[in-house]
């Protein structure tokens, strides 16, 4: 199994399990009408239900960071490669250019 098959079903399991622990804590906080930053029961489980799916994000993108350094170079990169590769070009053209 390559790699990549492995990093995706490792994002797919780690989502399912935050995803169905935030439910939970959600549908408990609902049900308890507890209450956080003076904020009525259900607006407090929608907050819950955001920050979990704010930690299922973090945690697939420190996943795919973690384990791929052609995607970490791609992210935080990018621009820098493609200033790069321009100046490379026109380099390229003018070298042509004056043979």
């Amino acid at each position: 199994m390559s790699t990549g098959y492995i990093l995706i079903l490792a994002v797919l399991l780690l989502g399912g399990f935050i995803a169905t622990l935030g439910d939970r804590v959600g549908t408990r906080v609902g049900k308890a009408r507890l209450s956080l930053f003076n904020l009525r029961p259900r607006k407090t489980a929608t907050l819950v239900t955001i920050l979990t799916g704010t930690v299922i994000a973090a945690s697939t993108l420190g996943i795919l960071f973690a384990a791929s350094e052609y995607l970490r170079t791609g992210v935080f990169e990018l621009d820098n490669i493609q200033r790069q590769l321009r100046r490379n070009r026109t380099q390229l053209q003018e070298t042509t250019v004056q043979k």
